[in-house]
Formats: structure tokens, C-alpha cells, sequence
């Protein structure tokens, strides 16, 4: 299926596929935290939320590599093994193949692309669900640390804990409170700065 596409069309399914996470991912996220973020994304916010989010969390990143190189192997290399160990007896004991039983034949392109593609889907869906509930509860229970220091416009400053940002808007939690905030950036905030873990 994906051999008869054009390079161009391949870019916008490519481009959709990340539109649609980003949103959907950012939308469960924050849909915990009491705030419609649809309301705050733009195109580009959601195309490059998950490239962002799998950049920024090594974690992510590394078990998102790891299932690449498996799924590579497995549906890359496997086949060849098959082939040559298919008359083996060990192998049949270890491998038992119904010869009479037709499948859906499909290229191992779109095998992976599907695979990797339906693996990251989950993955970010699932990290940003979990992050969503660990996020509200702390939000209920009033647990939130500030991290960062707000320099406004007319240079009054608040410590809040920041939750995410993107573009055009931060969204933040003050100290002592349970009510995520969020202030668009350009219009009133002049730097945003980390604070230091204390040891």
C-alpha cells in the first residue's frame, strides 16, 4: 500500500499522523487538569508535541528506539531465518507453520511503518494519560513544588509550577493552589526562569 504512494503523499500522512497525536495526547493530558486545550494549540503546537515530548523524556525516547530495532529485526530478519531454518527439525518443533492457512500478504515497509507508527500512538497516549492522573492528583492534594520564576511585563514576579507550555501559552500552577493557570506569553510574561533544585 505504502509502495504506490508519492514522496508528497507520504509527507502529509506523515504530517497528519502527528497533528492528530499531538492533539489528541495534549487533549488527555490537560482534559485532567480542567483545561480545554483546544482552545490554546495551534497547528504547529500539536505537529511537533510528540517529536517534543519524545525528545524532552529520554525514557520515552529510549524504549521508542529499543521497539524500532525489535520490530526491524522481527519483521526484517525474521523471514530470512525462517527461510533457512524452515526444513530444520528443531526449528519445526520450535515453529510450527500451517501450510494450508492463506494470510493477508504485506510488504515489509508498511509492516513497519504500521507497527512503529500504532507502537508510538500508544505510547504517547498512554505516558500522557498516566502523566494526567499522577498531575491531578497531586493538583487535588496540593503537592506541586515551584520550579520556575515568572518575570512579567511590569517585572512583578510569581513562583509557579510550570505544567507545559507551548507556543503561544504557559500554563502553571501557583504555590499553594490547585487551579492549573494559563497566561499567554507574548502579551504579559518578559522571561521565564528555571529555579534550582535545592539538595
Amino acid at each position: 500500500m505504502l509502495n504506490k504512494l508519492s514522496f508528497q503523499e507520504h509527507l502529509s500522512l506523515g504530517y497528519l499522523f502527528l497533528v492528530v497525536l499531538g492533539l489528541v495526547s495534549e487533549a488527555i493530558f490537560y482534559g485532567f487538569l480542567d483545561i480545554n486545550y483546544l482552545e490554546y494549540v495551534s497547528i504547529l503546537d500539536a505537529l511537533f508535541s510528540p517529536i517534543s515530548l519524545l525528545i524532552n523524556n529520554k525514557l520515552l525516547f529510549g524504549v521508542f528506539i529499543l521497539f524500532m530495532l525489535l520490530t526491524f529485526f522481527w519483521i526484517v530478519r525474521f523471514p530470512k531465518i525462517h527461510e533457512k531454518n524452515k526444513d530444520k527439525k528443531w526449528y519445526r518443533k520450535l515453529y510450527k507453520e500451517d501450510t494450508n492457512k492463506k494470510g493477508i500478504k504485506v510488504s515489509k515497509k508498511s509492516g513497519f511503518v504500521f507497527v512503529v507508527l500504532y507502537f508510538l500512538f500508544a505510547l504517547l497516549l498512554g505516558f500522557r494519560l498516566g502523566a494526567g492522573i499522577n498531575y491531578k492528583k497531586k493538583l487535588t492534594n496540593i503537592k506541586f513544588k515551584s520550579d520556575c520564576l515568572l518575570i512579567f511585563k511590569d517585572n512583578s514576579k510569581l513562583k509557579v509550577k510550570k505544567i507545559g507550555q507551548n507556543s503561544a501559552y504557559i500554563f502553571y500552577v501557583e504555590e499553594k493552589d490547585s487551579v492549573v493557570t494559563a497566561t499567554p506569553i507574548l502579551d504579559n510574561i518578559k522571561q521565564i526562569k528555571r529555579i534550582k533544585k535545592e539538595k
